[in-house]
């Protein structure tokens, strides 16, 4: 299979890394624009610009399953756009939703994968917030789309609020109750004492609590009637880039769905849209 990687040439050769020598990529091709690329089965697209978008569905128009490898687009009518595009076309569309594609999500959605509880809290000090360059709602979004994307339910009630000191948001409160019996809890401050991110999630089997920015896990089970057992494990984070290009690649060989695909875009953006009427 030919894969073509379509951005500016530094990050497209770190990209490059990850391809090379994979037993189902033939040839490897980068260019700077879509136009360039050439006969190819699939791309890599590293547009962080306004126009990913348009990329994104000429590469599904042209039947390439695309990774686009950017900010998730928060749009109801594109996210129907993309996903109506890939499914005509019979391409795989994958999105690079950190949270969801990090090693420790990926291992947990093995272990737990009908997740009936999920907390997230995610504390941020002032500074650190103005020096991302990010959004408030930005950080409750990537949090929402985990949560949808790891209990996979439809959402049939939504509680929001948030706390407001001169017209800005320093705090918020999702909860979201599904219609499989599961309950997501997100809590965003960006004006902590100190930075944290944890989250907590659990079935019947098992409860796990993770520390996201170490991507350390602390699995909890019981046996019967015996005490908690306690188990610890700890991934790699650069590794993250990788696996999610080896599972695109993967996804295609086996004609399965990818990992953030366009249905989970779609369901993000329509969840959004439920949370801005309440607002």
């Amino acid at each position: 299979m030919k894969v073509g990687i379509i951005g500016p040439a530094d990050r497209a050769l770190a990209w490059e890394k990850h391809l090379a020598g994979h037993p189902f990529v033939s040839e490897i091709i980068i260019a700077a624009n879509l136009q360039k690329i050439g006969p190819v089965d699939a791309c890599l697209l590293l547009s962080e610009t306004d126009a990913n978008t348009q990329q994104t569905l000429a590469a599904l128009k042209k039947g390439l399953h695309t990774f686009l490898i950017s900010n998730l687009p928060l749009n109801l009518k594109t996210a129907e756009k993309l996903y109506f595009a890939s499914n005509e076309a019979s391409v795989r569309l994958q999105f690079s939703h950190w949270p969801t594609l990090a090693p420790a999500s990926q291992w947990i959605a093995n272990k737990i994968p009908k997740p009936s509880f999920l907390q997230i809290v995610r504390e941020i000090t002032h500074s650190t917030f103005l020096e991302s360059n990010s959004t408030h709602k930005a950080f409750w979004i990537d949090e929402l789309a985990y949560c949808l994307k790891s209990i996979n339910s439809t959402v049939f009630q939504i509680s929001y609020n948030c706390s407001r000191l001169s017209g800005k948001t320093i705090a918020t409160h999702i909860l979201l109750q599904f219609d499989n019996g599961s309950t997501a809890s997100i809590y965003i401050n960006t004006a902590a004492e100190s930075d944290s991110h944890r989250r907590y999630i659990s079935d019947i089997n098992y409860g796990i609590e993770t520390k996201v920015a170490a991507q350390e896990i602390r699995i909890m089970r019981r046996l019967n009637e015996e005490p908690l057992f306690f188990e610890r494990k700890k991934f790699d984070p650069a590794t993250a880039a990788e696996q999610a290009v080896v599972k695109f690649l993967k996804a295609i060989r086996l004609k399965k769905v990818t990992l953030y695909n366009g249905y989970d875009l779609l369901q993000l953006n329509k969840t959004i849209e439920k949370i801005k009427a309440k607002v």
